[in-house]
Formats: C-alpha cells, structure tokens, sequence
C-alpha cells in the first residue's frame, strides 16, 4: 500500500517541495484526541468528588508531524527547502490526505525541534504544531 499524498494549504506537498508521508505522520494524525478536564466538586460533606460527565469537550492537541523530503539533486533540494520555509512561515497548515480528502487537519505552525539531512536530497522533519480545536476538520470557506 503506497502511502497518501500529502496536501498542504492547498498545494500538492510532493509536487510542489517534495515532501512525503511517514509512518509516524499517519499515527500522529489518527491518534484519539484527549478531553478536557471534566468539572469536579469536592466537599468536605461528602466522600470522594462528584464529576460532571454530561458533555464532555476535547482538547486542543500539541502534534509532532515527521516528514520527509526529497529532491533529485542539490540545487532542486535547497529550492524545495526554502520555499517549504516560507510556507511555515506563514504560521498556518490546513492539510488534508489524499485518502481522506474530506478531512482537513487545521493546525498553527510552532516550530522545528528536528531536522535530520541524511544525504544532500533527502531529509526528516518534525513539525511541531497545534491542532486548535480537533473537532473542526472540515474545509473553511477562505481556503
């Protein structure tokens, strides 16, 4: 099974800056998202708390997103680099999979605690992000 294409802010990622899935990319994306502290009351009147669980919310997510990238040569690596920079720089990742065009992960751009070039066209990245509200992966109007 080949792995998914992906989509980043609209643009075909492989395409455009030669960036591909990993298998950590995938299990980053599908893993359950977390809930948010539930609403509790302890009273000195009573044993134990008493916790509301009628409507429970999630959380927002912190996500590491290894990526890779690739390039035939050199030139056409640093260009892809570069322009996949200024992309980040923007501050904002609406990405969605081929396999799952459907659902679009929104997430702000934090930063990149890792970078690993293995030859001069070829490299790992770890993209840590924010998925503000994990429930909203629909596409937005202003795509």
């Amino acid at each position: 099974m080949s792995s998914p294409t992906i989509y980043i802010n609209g643009k075909n990622a492989k395409t455009e800056w030669g960036i591909l899935t990993t298998g950590n990319t995938l299990s980053s994306l599908l893993a359950p998202v977390s809930l948010k502290e539930r609403v509790s009351n302890e009273s000195r009147l009573e044993h134990g708390r008493r916790t509301d669980n009628s409507n429970p919310k999630v959380a927002a997510r912190e996500l590491n997103l290894e990526i890779q990238m690739i390039a035939d040569n050199e030139t056409q690596f640093y260009a892809r680099h570069e322009a996949f920079c200024a992309e980040l720089e923007k501050g904002v990742i609406d990405m969605y999979l081929s396999d799952r065009p459907t659902v679009v992960y929104h997430f702000d751009y934090n930063s990149c605690p890792q970078y690993t070039q293995f030859r001069r066209g070829i490299a790992t990245l770890s993209l840590k992000v924010t998925e503000p509200n994990p429930k909203d992966r629909i596409a937005h109007n202003n795509e």
